[in-house]
């Protein structure tokens, strides 16, 4: 019987030659194959694993009674354990080892037989002129270790969604690369989008949904693999590997005999396909991303690899972007234009808004699917959509409650710090982070932030400044009001201070008018919280449009704020209102509140 393997000899095509590993640890053993020393080491061990350039086995000793004992190798072929003789000690060459390989290799049946319907599964790759083509595929890793077969099933198209033709026209122009990367924050899409894409073109391909637990190579692997014959049931590489154990210094040497078996079928006429990895930013074993390099390096030309991910994975996107080789669609271009918010709401969801109560929420909501989904929930329960709408931001329970699980909670400790520690901050640059957290780093913490596809949107083709997503900031403003509202002055002062030093009078302005101060101007203190924010920028001169497009906000509801302020503050008109604005610039603690005069 086969014996576990604590050694492995696997061929490598990176170094064009046979390495010995040792299953403890990923180091090569100093031992040259065939050498006395080799010969020495085979009579001392009862088995090993064998990746050569033609297959996979286990080798194993079989030990007689007396003399030195007999070598047999085995694999699990189509559900059956396959046993063939290799020979004794002195027998057990390379050549050897190959040629057994090979025997095994050809005793393959061209498909497996369907004997346990639970561990198969029936895989519909879509509508084509020819008809829906059938393939059954075998999903079982050991029958201990079954697959899910779910996690290959392209998800269907919503009955009811907004068909995208911009995008699957760039999705098309993608299949001239090797990869196609969909990289943004959850909520956007991204998946959607793939398989209306795949079913409007009747696309060949290969689904893989990835949990956390595929986190690991062997099971990635496994997956692959399984995700690859709902494409070609024919792969030989799977029932070679399958049931043998898939160590980081072997997947290199697997997906070779994986890209060979490819280029097999596209002699044999098989026509192009996508390998679809889904939820890819669960992976973060380095092992996986190497090996997913390799395949990315040596891709069969009638393969394209598409990934979609909330973050940008660590794979070598720079060189795939240099040789013009990637396709990337990222949140700007995946969030909703104004037209396709209108079809959602008022088709998709039901609503009988206006063309322009749909583009204030598409604004509102910065084209971000998830969220426009959100407030149309509220919305089918409201007989004021008007009133929801202008009202609408990160704080509806809806939206906080979905971006804290989602988002906020799934992070560091340290990164969830410095989210709410700058939330309060309408633009964003490492100094000043470092100003308003009272410590360094940010610059570090930014770049992570913009990876991981977190609702941050550069402002500048330098990376210098940010700001966040409209609600994801709402949202961090009031979770750190309710769990730390003691901290809140003490930021936005922060803030004000280094505004100032940077002679940047207006936003220190902005930052006084939105902390509490220990004696507050009474006229002020009249005004709401967005009262004063239309003051500060009505006294750094914008008009209503410009602070209704800053704001978000409609021109009647920026009119009816304007309103408000001259009554509370006994003006009629904004020459009254700077004038009165003025008149404070002898009593410096209110120069700032004001936002007037010089320093």
């Amino acid at each position: 019987m086969p014996k576990i393997a604590h050694y492995t000899l696997v061929w490598s095509p990176l170094h064009q030659a046979y390495e010995l590993h040792k299953r403890a640890y990923s180091g090569i053993r100093d031992i040259v194959t065939e050498s006395p020393t080799w010969l020495a080491w085979v009579s001392q061990i009862s088995s090993f694993a064998f990746h050569g350039r033609n297959g996979s086995y286990t080798a194993w000793k079989e030990r007689k009674q007396r003399g030195e004992g007999y070598w047999y190798a085995s694999a699990r072929i189509g559900g059956k354990m396959t046993k063939r003789y290799l020979g004794r000690d002195i027998d057990l060459t390379l050549p050897r080892l190959e040629q057994v390989a090979q025997e095994l290799r050809l005793h393959t049946p061209d498909t497996l037989v369907e004997k346990d319907r639970s561990h198969h599964v029936t895989e519909q790759q879509g509508d084509s002129p020819a008809g829906r083509k059938i393939i059954t595929s075998a999903l079982t890793l050991s029958q201990a270790d079954p697959l899910l077969a779910t996690k290959l099933h392209v998800p269907q198209p919503r009955p009811h969604l907004v068909h995208r033709p911009r995008l699957i026209q760039r999705l098309e122009q993608g299949r001239q690369r090797a990869l196609i990367l969909l990289s943004a924050p959850i909520g956007f899409g991204k998946s959607t989008l793939l398989s209306d894409w795949l079913a409007a073109r009747a696309i060949p391909v290969a689904w893989l949904s990835l949990e956390p637990q595929d986190n690991e190579p062997e099971r990635f692997l496994s997956y692959l693999l399984a995700a690859l014959q709902t494409y070609d049931p024919h792969l030989n590489t799977a029932r070679q590997v399958l049931h043998h154990p898939l160590h980081p210094p072997l997947m290199e040497a697997v997906l070779t005999l994986l890209i060979n078996d490819l280029l097999r079928g596209r002699a044999n006429g098989q026509e192009d396909f996508v390998l679809v990895l889904d939820s890819y930013q669960v992976i973060t074993d380095a092992s996986i991303h190497q090996a997913l390099s390799f395949l990315l390096e040596h891709l069969p030309p009638h393969m394209h690899l598409v990934l979609s991910t909330r973050e940008d994975p660590t794979l070598p996107l720079a060189h795939l972007r240099g040789r013009d080789d990637m396709l990337e669609v990222r949140a700007t271009d995946l969030r909703f234009t104004p037209e396709e918010a209108a079809t959602f709401l008022t088709e998709v969801m039901g609503l009988p808004l206006s063309r322009e109560e749909s583009a204030l929420l598409q604004a509102h909501t910065e084209g971000w699917i998830t969220g426009l989904q959100l407030a149309a929930l509220s919305l089918q329960s409201r007989d004021d959509p008007e009133a929801f709408i202008t009202e609408f931001s990160g704080s509806h329970h809806y939206v906080v409650d979905y971006l804290l699980k989602e988002v906020l909670h799934r992070q560091s400790e340290a990164v969830q710090e410095f989210l709410l520690q700058t939330c309060i901050l309408d633009r964003l640059s490492a100094p000043l982070c470092d100003a308003v957290r009272g410590q360094g780093g940010s610059r570090v913490l930014l770049d992570y932030l913009e990876r991981a596809n977190l609702f941050l949107v550069a402002l500048d083709d330098e990376q210098k400044w940010y700001r966040y997503h409209r609600l994801f900031a709402e949202a961090l403003r009031q979770h750190l009001q309710q769990t730390v509202p003691t901290l809140v002055p003490e930021l936005h002062q922060r803030a004000s201070r280094w505004y100032e030093q940077h002679g940047l009078f207006a936003q220190a302005a902005s930052h006084v008018l939105a902390a509490p101060v220990s004696q507050p101007d009474p006229l002020l203190e009249l005004l709401t919280a967005r009262e004063r924010v239309v003051l500060q920028l009505m006294l750094g001169g914008a008009s209503n449009r410009e602070i209704a497009c800053d704001l978000v906000l409609s021109r009647s509801t920026v009119k009816k704020h304007i309103l408000n302020i001259y009554r509370k503050l006994h003006v009629h008109n904004r020459a009254q209102l700077i004038v009165k604005a003025r008149s404070q610039d002898d009593r410096k603690d209110h120069l700032s509140i004001w936002g007037a005069g010089e320093p």
